[in-house]
């Protein structure tokens, strides 16, 4: 492979990772837009999601390790409360929808969507139409309800994701001499897992 006769397939990526011991989807990981496919994609943390199932954003510069399936666009956001804790939710920060009856009848019975209020706040909530018009109630089970909310946005949650091991930024994989400047750090709030 070092002299370019052989070419990486995700079969031989399988039998390096399994003699490595590394996930051969971080094996081949990479933050180009031509990397392998099969490959892990690199999901930026955008916030956490807190006390009440409330979403807080930050600029967190960290990335962690998402599916190959995942389309382009995807964040994370990093749970760090309740049964879930040590987990990142994942969806698509451009993907805002307008709320409808048909968000309501794709959610079911489900916490779908994230939901973002004119208020400027944002929840991971489950959402069902008030009697007033336009406006919505937000509940999770055992958590308090939020009664006659506008929303302005939801975005549909595409999955979640274990942070099987950090990923270094663009900055750690090249200094000025085109080695690695450092290791990578562990996932910020020690959720490393």
């Amino acid at each position: 492979m070092e002299q370019c006769d052989i070419w990486l397939d995700a079969d031989r990526a399988m039998d390096i990772g399994r003699i490595l011991r590394v996930p051969y989807e971080l094996f081949c990981f990479s933050y180009a837009s031509d990397a392998h496919a099969w490959a892990a994609k690199a999901v930026p943390v955008v916030g956490e999601i807190t006390t009440n199932d409330e979403v807080k954003f930050a600029e967190t510069g960290c990335c962690v390790a998402g599916g190959a399936h995942l389309p382009q666009g995807c964040v994370a956001l990093h749970i760090k409360i309740g049964k879930m804790r040590g987990l990142y939710l994942i969806y698509q920060e451009a993907a805002q929808l307008a709320m409808s009856g048909e968000i309501l009848a794709r959610q079911g019975n489900r916490e779908l969507f994230l939901v973002h209020l004119v208020n400027g706040t944002t929840w991971w909530k489950h959402i069902a139409p008030s009697p007033a018009t336009d406006l919505y109630h937000l509940h999770s089970q055992y958590l308090d309800m939020i009664n006659d909310v506008r929303i302005a946005w939801v975005s549909e949650i595409l999955g979640f994701e274990l942070a099987r091991c950090p990923l270094p930024t663009p900055a750690q994989l090249k200094d000025e001499n085109g080695f690695p400047s450092k290791p990578p750090t562990g996932i910020e709030g020690g959720a490393r897992q």
